[in-house]
C-alpha cells in the first residue's frame, strides 16, 4: 500500500510530468512531504495561483505535454483567470486544489466553499477525491478528458484528509498515451472527405484559415502540404502565429481583427472557398464575423474535433475530426483530382506581400532610431534564431509582433492569450515556456506596463529560479488599448479628465526590475535597444529591458476598425 500523498506524485511521475507549477498552503502539507521522494517532478514555486496556471498554459503550449498547477483551497479563486484561458483556448491542463476536510464545510472552516460548483463552469471537468482509493482513477480519467477530443483543462479536487490515506500499489498506472495531446485521433468521414474535396477542387480563390487547432494537433506540416499541392494562400489565428512558416510565398500571416492587414484580410473576402483548419471563427480572429462574411455566398469548409464549433458561425461542409488526420486525408483525396489554373491567384498573395513588405521598409526608414514598436519586434525578428519561442501579452505587444514578427519555423513558437484577453499573461507564460523548451531557444516576453501591474513580483521567480528569458516592455505609461479605443470612439484627442481611468504614475521599471534580481535596462532609441537585447540574449539569467512609447491613442496601432475610423489622415497605421 502507499500513503494517498505519494499516490497523486507516482500518478505524475507515470503521466511522465516533470515541471509542476504552484503556490503552498496549509492544505497541501501532506503533499509537499512526499515530494521529498520524487525529485525528478519539479516544483516551481510561484508568487501568485494565476500565474501559475498562466505558466502550465504556455508549457503545454510550447511542449505539447500536459501542464500541471496546483494551489491550496485559499488560493483556488485566484486561479480562475489562467483555467478560463486554457478552456476557451483548448489548452489541456490538470489544474490540482487540495480542500478542507468536506465534512467540514457545514461548520464554516476557514477556506472552504464549493470548488467544483466555480470549476465546472470553467473546466471540461471537475473530479473531487471522496476516497483515497479514486486517486489513480480519476487522473486517469483527468489526463484522458484533457487530451481527448476537444482538449482543456480538468479540474482534481482533493480534500487535505484524503491525502493521509492509503492507496493500493497496483492501482498506480497510466494510460501513457494521454501524456501529451492530442491523446486520440481520428479523420472525419470519407464521404465528407470526398464531397469537401470536391468542392476544394472546384473552387478558383481558395483560402484556409488555421486555428489554435492546428499547432495543438501538430498539424502545420499538413496544412503546408495542403496549400502548397493546391496553390491556397493561408491565414492563422493569432493564436495559431507559428502554425505556418511566415517566409512562405503562400503564408499570409495572421488574419482577423487581431493582427490582419488589408491585404490579407481582403484577401479572404475575395476568396470563393474559405476552409477554416480547427479555428473557433469566434470575433477576434473573424473582425466580429465580417471577415469573412457569413452572407457573402462563399463556401465554406469546416475542420474541427468540436462539435460546438462545427457549423457554429458559418454554414460551412464539416469535417467532423482531427485536424492533422482530416488535412492529410483532404489532400490523399484531392490527389489527381483536376482544378482550375490557381497560378495567379497564388503570385497575387506574394505580390501583396511583397508591396506591403515595401510600406514597411519605408515607415521604418522614416523613423530611424525612434523607438517604434514595428522597428522593435523586427529587429527582434532579425537577432533571434528560428528556434525561439514568444509569450505576448494583450496590446500594442500582441498587435505588432502578431502582424510584423516573422517565424521563420512552423511549430510551437509562441503563445498569445486572445481567447479571453486578459492583462497579466505574458511575464509568468514567458516562464512556463522557458521551463518546457531547449535550454539553446532563447524565451522572449513581450510585455505592456499595463499587465506588468497585474504580475510584476512574479520576475522574483524568474530570478529565483534562473529562467533565462528577455522581457521587452511595451511601455506607453497607461491602459493605452483603453485610449486608442476612447479617440477612435470620440474621434477626438483623449482629454486631461479621461486620462484618469487609464494613466499611470511613474514607474521605474529598470529599479522595480534589478530589486527582484534582473538585469534592468532602459533604451532611447533603436541602436541602443539593438545593442541591449543582443546583451540579454547573451545573459545567463532574466533581464527586462523598457522601452518608453507612445500610448495607442498617439500611435494607433493597425487594427481594422481602427485603420476605417482613424483620426489622422496622414497617419501610417502600416494596417
Amino acid at each position: 500500500m502507499m500513503k494517498a500523498s505519494k499516490a497523486v506524485l507516482a500518478m505524475l511521475k507515470a503521466y511522465n510530468v516533470t515541471d509542476v507549477f504552484g503556490l503552498p498552503g496549509e492544505t497541501t502539507l501532506s503533499l509537499y512531504e512526499a515530494w521529498e521522494d520524487y525529485p525528478e517532478i519539479k516544483y516551481h514555486l510561484t508568487r501568485d495561483e494565476r500565474n501559475s496556471v498562466f505558466m502550465a498554459d504556455a508549457y503545454a503550449k510550447a511542449t505539447g505535454r500536459v501542464g500541471v498547477c496546483e494551489g491550496p483551497s485559499v488560493g483556488a479563486t485566484h486561479m480562475v483567470p489562467g483555467v478560463v484561458e486554457a478552456f476557451q483556448s483548448c489548452v489541456p491542463l490538470i489544474v490540482m486544489t487540495t480542500d478542507i476536510d468536506l465534512k467540514t464545510g457545514p461548520k464554516n472552516m476557514l477556506t472552504g466553499f464549493d470548488q467544483s460548483a466555480l470549476f465546472k463552469s470553467i473546466a471540461k471537468d471537475s473530479l473531487t477525491v471522496t476516497d483515497a482509493s479514486e486517486i489513480p482513477h480519476l487522473f486517469r480519467r483527468a489526463f484522458r478528458t484533457a487530451t481527448t477530443g476537444r482538449p482543456g483543462p480538468v479540474h482534481i479536487r482533493i480534500p487535505m484528509d484524503t491525502l493521509e490515506g492509503e492507496v493500493a500499489d497496483g492501482d498506480i498506472y497510466a494510460q501513457s498515451r494521454y501524456a501529451a495531446f492530442p491523446g486520440c485521433r481520428n479523420s472525419a468521414a470519407a464521404a465528407d472527405i470526398m464531397e469537401a474535396a470536391k468542392v476544394l477542387a472546384a473552387a478558383r480563390r481558395p483560402v484556409m484559415i488555421c486555428g489554435h487547432g492546428v499547432v495543438h494537433s501538430s498539424a502545420w506540416e499538413e496544412a503546408a502540404q495542403l496549400s502548397k499541392m493546391q496553390d491556397m494562400p493561408v491565414g492563422s489565428t493569432i493564436n495559431a502565429k507559428g502554425c505556418l512558416n511566415d517566409w512562405e510565398p503562400l503564408s499570409m500571416g495572421v488574419i482577423g481583427a487581431r493582427g490582419g492587414r488589408e491585404w490579407n484580410n481582403k484577401m479572404i473576402k475575395e476568396a470563393d472557398v474559405v476552409l477554416f483548419a480547427a479555428t473557433s471563427t469566434d470575433s477576434a480572429n473573424t473582425d466580429g464575423w465580417n471577415i469573412p462574411s457569413p452572407a457573402s455566398g462563399q463556401k465554406f469548409i469546416q475542420i474541427d474535433i468540436s462539435e460546438r464549433e462545427l457549423g457554429n458561425n458559418y454554414d460551412a461542409l464539416p469535417l467532423f475530426g482531427d485536424v492533422r488526420e482530416t488535412l492529410a486525408a483532404l489532400a490523399a483525396a484531392l490527389e489527381g483530382m483536376p482544378r482550375p489554373d490557381r497560378s495567379a491567384w497564388a503570385a497575387r498573395c506574394a505580390e501583396e506581400k511583397a508591396a506591403h513588405e515595401k510600406r514597411l521598409e519605408d515607415v521604418m526608414a522614416r523613423y530611424g532610431d525612434e523607438l517604434h514598436p514595428l522597428s522593435l519586434v523586427r529587429t527582434i525578428e532579425r537577432l533571434t534564431p528560428d528556434t525561439a519561442f514568444f509569450a505576448v501579452d494583450p496590446g500594442s505587444s500582441a498587435i505588432y509582433s502578431s502582424c510584423f514578427l516573422r517565424i521563420g519555423r512552423a511549430g510551437r513558437r509562441a503563445a498569445y492569450n486572445f481567447s479571453m484577453g486578459a492583462l497579466g499573461y505574458a511575464i509568468p507564460a514567458a516562464m512556463g515556456a522557458r521551463c518546457g523548451t531547449a535550454a539553446e531557444a532563447p524565451v522572449i516576453g513581450l510585455i505592456g506596463d499595463g499587465s506588468f501591474g497585474f504580475c510584476g513580483a512574479e520576475l522574483e521567480t524568474a530570478a529565483r529560479l534562473g529562467l533565462k528569458i528577455v522581457y521587452v516592455l511595451f511601455n506607453n505609461g497607461a491602459f493605452g488599448w483603453i485610449r486608442g479605443t476612447q479617440r477612435v470612439h470620440s474621434k477626438a484627442e483623449i482629454t486631461e479628465n479621461f486620462r484618469r481611468f487609464t494613466d499611470f504614475a511613474k514607474v521605474d521599471y529598470v529599479k522595480f526590475a534589478e530589486s527582484m534580481g534582473l538585469k534592468g535596462y532602459r533604451v532611447g532609441g533603436m541602436k541602443e535597444f539593438e545593442e541591449v537585447f543582443k546583451q540579454c540574449l547573451a545573459s545567463d539569467g532574466p533581464s527586462l529591458i523598457d522601452v518608453p512609447l507612445p500610448p495607442e491613442d498617439r500611435q494607433l496601432p493597425p487594427v481594422p476598425g481602427w485603420a476605417a475610423a482613424k483620426i489622422a489622415k496622414d497617419e501610417d497605421m502600416t494596417y
